[in-house]
């Protein structure tokens, strides 16, 4: 989700194509952020506990 609402080229695709549901979309790109970083945080202590 964040991939293609920062990607200028998919954006203007999504727009294009999608009309209202890429609206929506972009209403969430906050939300789609934090959870790009909590899963991020997630797979780093997944990664920290199986080396140990």
């Amino acid at each position: 989700m964040v991939f293609v609402l920062e990607n200028p080229y998919l954006a203007r695709v999504g727009q294009e194509r999608m009309g209202e549901m890429y609206q929506n979309l972009a209403r969430h790109k906050s939300l789609g952020w934090v959870c790009f970083f909590v899963g991020g945080l997630w797979s780093a202590q997944n990664v920290w506990y199986s080396s140990l």
